[in-house]
C-alpha cells in the first residue's frame, strides 16, 4: 500500500482514540451515572434548554480571561432542588493536582503551565450567593427551586489558560478553549451528574443549551467558535469584540487566532464551512482537510438528518489529536505541518456533529454511542468518497479487533463505561474499532438502506436529546424485531452473534 494510506489508517487509529483527559476514580456528588441506560427523568416537551450569556475579555499576554456569566436555568429535574452543580473543567490543569502516570501524558509535559478558574462572586436571582468549588464541579445552595421554575445566575470569574497539550490551552498563535465555559450538570434518576474529569475518553455529558459569547480581544486577533460569529466591532482602546449567538447546542467551544492564521471558506447551502491554518502550513493539507469537511458534512446531513448550524469550523491546534465540539473540530499540528494529510480525522470528528452534537449521550457511562456510531459512519463514508484509505481502516479494524476476548474476559465490553477500561489500547480497540463493527456486520445482513433509514429515525427522534443504549436499541428493534434487541445486547457485553430476524 501507498505510504498516505497506510499513514491514514495509523493515524485515524490514534488521532480519533486519544481523545481524552483522568483516570479511573469517579466521584459522586447526590447522584451518579451508575443506573443502568436511565435517560433523564424530563418529559422531552417539556424540556427548557439553559440559557448563557457570557462576556468576556482576553488577555492575550498573559493568557487570561476575565468575565460574567449570566445564566437562566429551568429546574427540569421533576421535584424541587436545594442545589445545582455546574461543571468547572479548567480546574482539572490547576496547580498541585496530581497529572503524571496514565493518559496524561499525552497532554502534560515538561513545558507545561497550570491554569485555573476563579470564580469571585455567584448572585442568585439578584442576591449574593453561597458557593463551593469541589475539584471540577461548583455547588451553589439554593433555598429553594420548584420544579418547573426559572433561576437566574450571575457569576464573575478569571481563568489562567493552562499550557498543555490538551483541549484547553495555547501556544504562540492561538488560545483554544474546549469544554471552558461554566455548564450546568445533568440530572437524571440518580441524581446530578458530576462525574471528574477523566484522562481517557471525552468524559463529558451536557444537555443542549442556547449560549449567546461577547468576547473581547486585541485589534491583530481574530476568533472562530461554535456559532457564527457577527461583524467586528472596534473598540475606543484599539481592541474588537465579536459576539456569537446559538441555540441548541451541547457545549461552546472557541479559538482566538494571531494574524498568522488564514482559512479557506466555502458555503454549503445554509451553512460555511471555514478551515483555519498557519500561513506556515502545507496549503496543500489544508485544502484537502478543508473539501473533506464539505464533503463529508454534505454526505452525513443527506443520509443521517441536515446539519441545522450557519457554520462549521475546521482548525488547527496545538491539542495532541483531533477533537470535536459543536460546530467546531481541532486538528492537531502533524496533520498540516507537512504535504501528508489526515483526512479520516476531519471525517470523523465531522461525523460526531451527528453523534455526540444533534444527538446526545452520556459520554463517560456510554461512550460506544457516540464513539462506535462516529466510527463507523466514518468508515462508511470513506469507503464511498475515498476507497483506498477506506479499505486501510477496513484492514486496520480487522486487526484492531483481534485479541479483544483478553479484555472481555475482565469483564471489559464495548458497552463498558470508559472508568471500567484500564489502558488507551481495550478503549480504542472494544469501544471504536468492535462497536464499529458490530454495526458493519448488522449493515451486511439488512443493507445499507435499511441502515440508513433507522440510524435517520434514530436521528430524527433524539435530536437535540439525549439517547441512551436502550433508545438507541429500540429503534431497530421496533423495525427489526426482538432479535435486534438480542443482537446488539450480545455484542455489547462481550459475545459476537450473527443478526436473525
Amino acid at each position: 500500500m501507498k505510504k498516505g494510506i497506510w499513514l491514514t489508517a495509523i493515524l485515524i487509529a490514534l488521532a480519533v482514540l486519544l481523545s481524552g483527559c483522568k483516570e479511573n476514580n469517579s466521584k459522586e456528588t447526590a447522584g451518579s451515572n451508575k443506573s443502568e441506560n436511565k435517560a433523564p427523568i424530563v418529559e422531552a416537551e417539556k424540556f427548557v434548554p439553559t440559557v448563557y450569556d457570557s462576556t468576556i475579555t482576553v488577555n492575550v499576554e498573559e493568557k487570561t480571561l476575565t468575565g460574567t456569566l449570566k445564566v437562566k436555568s429551568t429546574n427540569n429535574t421533576g421535584k424541587n432542588q436545594d442545589k445545582i452543580y455546574f461543571h468547572v473543567y479548567p480546574n482539572q490543569f490547576r496547580e498541585g493536582v496530581d497529572l503524571i502516570g496514565g493518559f496524561w501524558r499525552k497532554i502534560i509535559d515538561e513545558n507545561s503551565v497550570p491554569g485555573a478558574m476563579e470564580m469571585t462572586e455567584v448572585q442568585v436571582n439578584g442576591n449574593r450567593g453561597n458557593f463551593e468549588i469541589k475539584e471540577t464541579v461548583l455547588e451553589i445552595p439554593l433555598e429553594k427551586w420548584k420544579k418547573g421554575e426559572t433561576i437566574d445566575l450571575n457569576f464573575k470569574f478569571t481563568m489562567k489558560v493552562p499550557k498543555n497539550n490538551g483541549r484547553f490551552a495555547y501556544d504562540d498563535n492561538a488560545i483554544w478553549l474546549g469544554n471552558w465555559i461554566p455548564i450546568q450538570a445533568v440530572y437524571d434518576e440518580a441524581g446530578w451528574v458530576t462525574d471528574p474529569y477523566l484522562s481517557m475518553g471525552d468524559p463529558f455529558y451536557s444537555q443542549v443549551g442556547h449560549y449567546t459569547v461577547k468576547v473581547t480581544v486585541p485589534g491583530t486577533y481574530q476568533i472562530t467558535s461554535t456559532g457564527k460569529e457577527g461583524e467586528a466591532i472596534k473598540e475606543q482602546d484599539g481592541s474588537k469584540s465579536y459576539t456569537t449567538t446559538i441555540e441548541n447546542v451541547r457545549d461552546f467551544a472557541m479559538v482566538i487566532m494571531d494574524q498568522n492564521y488564514e482559512k479557506f471558506s466555502d458555503q454549503i447551502g445554509e451553512t460555511t464551512v471555514n478551515t483555519w491554518y498557519l500561513a506556515s502550513d502545507s496549503q496543500e493539507a489544508a485544502k484537502q482537510n478543508h473539501e473533506a469537511g464539505i464533503k463529508a458534512l454534505s454526505y452525513f446531513s443527506e443520509v443521517y438528518g441536515r446539519y441545522p448550524y450557519p457554520e462549521y469550523d475546521i482548525v488547527w491546534t496545538g491539542m495532541f489529536t483531533a477533537m470535536e465540539f459543536p460546530g467546531l473540530i481541532y486538528l492537531p499540528k502533524n496533520i498540516l505541518e507537512s504535504n501528508e494529510t489526515e483526512i479520516g480525522s476531519v471525517v470523523h470528528e465531522t461525523a460526531h456533529q451527528w453523534w455526540y452534537g444533534m444527538v446526545g449521550n452520556n459520554e463517560v457511562k456510554e461512550p460506544w454511542l457516540d464513539e462506535a456510531l462516529a466510527t463507523y459512519a466514518s468508515t462508511r463514508f470513506m469507503l464511498e468518497e475515498f476507497p483506498e484509505n477506506g479499505a486501510a481502516i477496513f484492514e486496520m479494524r480487522k486487526q484492531m479487533t483481534e485479541g479483544t476476548e483478553r479484555d472481555e474476559k475482565k469483564g471489559i465490553f464495548i458497552g463498558s463505561p470508559v472508568d471500567k477500561f484500564t489502558s488507551i489500547g481495550s478503549y480504542s480497540q472494544l469501544v471504536y474499532q468492535k462497536g464499529a463493527l458490530m454495526l458493519e456486520n448488522l449493515e451486511k445482513e439488512i443493507g445499507k438502506e435499511k441502515m440508513d433509514q433507522l440510524l435517520h429515525t434514530y436521528f430524527k427522534e433524539y435530536q437535540f436529546d439525549v439517547a441512551t443504549s436502550s433508545d438507541f436499541i429500540s429503534v431497530f428493534t421496533e423495525e427489526l424485531g426482538p432479535g435486534a434487541k438480542e443482537y446488539f445486547e450480545a455484542w455489547l457485553t462481550g459475545k459476537e452473534p450473527e443478526f436473525r430476524q
